[in-house]
């Protein structure tokens, strides 16, 4: 399983651009993608050992789901964050994203 994070329009907003620009002086259909506080995209490279998975997602220590990806769909399955993940950084600046496989799911996973 690959994880692809992405920080969302909140940090986007509160960031300046490489040119000097705030983010919110960017034409909107550069932010209209992702959500406020972020997503995680799951990809499996091998879906025909791995249609379904089910799983809590931890940010920080903070439980979401539980969610359920359904490989046999879309190879790629991307989540919204419930939390605001900025809030969750820890004093080095580490974020912590944490799967935890649910083993009721586990038959659908050879």
């Amino acid at each position: 399983v690959r994880l692809h994070f992405a920080p969302g329009e909140a940090w986007t907003k509160s960031m300046r651009s490489r040119k000097g620009r705030k983010a919110e002086e960017r034409p909107q259909q550069e932010m209209a993608t992702g959500s406020m506080t972020g997503s995680l995209r799951l990809k499996v490279d091998d879906f025909e050992n791995c249609k379904v998975l089910k799983f809590w997602l931890f940010v920080g220590n903070v439980r979401q789901g539980p969610l359920t990806c359904n490989f046999a769909e879309r190879a790629v399955q991307e989540f919204q964050l419930e939390v605001d993940w900025r809030k969750h950084v820890d004093k080095s600046g580490s974020l912590s994203l944490r799967l935890e496989v649910i083993p009721q799911s586990l038959h659908a996973c050879n």
